[in-house]
């Protein structure tokens, strides 16, 4: 039964057939906020399977907020609000729940894609899950709060240059920088706007930090950065 409902979706919407075999998982809706794409890895990553979806409002399944806690969906959903507009579609870090109500932290990616009449379109949302990442930024922002603030650590920081004996010294100048956002609590989308660089590019400096320094996660840098005062 499940197989002719899949084989009955792919003749309905051709966009299942391209995006059915993605790891990320996938979510269409048309420009009335119901759900006419579902695929498999959004099955694995949400719980619920596409016959319980398809054909219901998206704020009914996602129910979408950000980290401040406050709603996305509804009325006011801002992606279809911009497809409305022919404005390009931002990448955004959003909360949803499973089916069993557990929350989960998803990156969405965003496009639209036209239908053959005016003012009708699909939305192809691409979502993979980054509850891991956004539960260490969290933590590392209750770190930054108990330090005291950015401007005391700037004071610390100035005060104690590498030791000899350092591991931090196989880290480029730039590495440095970015290591002393990380153990502030920044986030990559943070480090950029200070650095001025892309979310991608700061995303890449964390990844050569930590596999120069042998290290795993953001956390473990934030020990070794304290253990040598650079914060």
């Amino acid at each position: 039964m499940e197989q002719t409902m899949d084989a009955a979706h792919l003749m309905i919407n051709p966009l299942a057939g391209i995006f059915s075999n993605t790891a990320d998982g996938v979510l269409g809706v048309d420009q009335d906020h119901t759900i006419t794409l579902w695929n498999s890895a959004a099955e694995r990553l949400v719980g619920y399977m596409a016959a319980e979806v398809l054909g219901r409002p998206c704020s009914e399944v996602w129910a979408v907020r950000n980290r401040a806690g406050c709603g996305l969906c509804g009325e006011d959903c801002s992606p279809i609000t911009s497809a409305r507009k022919e404005e390009p579609v931002e990448g955004r870090e959003v909360m949803i729940h499973t089916k069993t109500g557990r929350p989960l932290w998803i990156y969405v990616s965003t496009i639209v894609v036209p239908a053959d009449a005016p003012n009708l379109f699909t939305m192809v949302h691409i979502f993979h899950d980054v509850t891991r990442q956004v539960e260490t930024e969290v933590l590392l922002g209750r770190v930054q709060s108990l330090l005291g603030g950015e401007s005391a650590t700037q004071e610390i920081s100035k005060m104690n240059p590498l030791q000899s004996d350092s591991p931090l010294k196989v880290l480029t100048p730039r590495e440095l920088e970015v290591l002393r956002f990380i153990a502030r609590g920044e986030s990559s989308k943070g480090i950029a706007k200070q650095l001025f660089i892309s979310t991608t590019t700061a995303r890449n400096h964390t990844q050569k930090i930590l596999a120069k320094l042998g290290l795993h996660t953001k956390l473990e840098a934030v020990a070794v950065a304290f253990r040598y005062k650079h914060f």
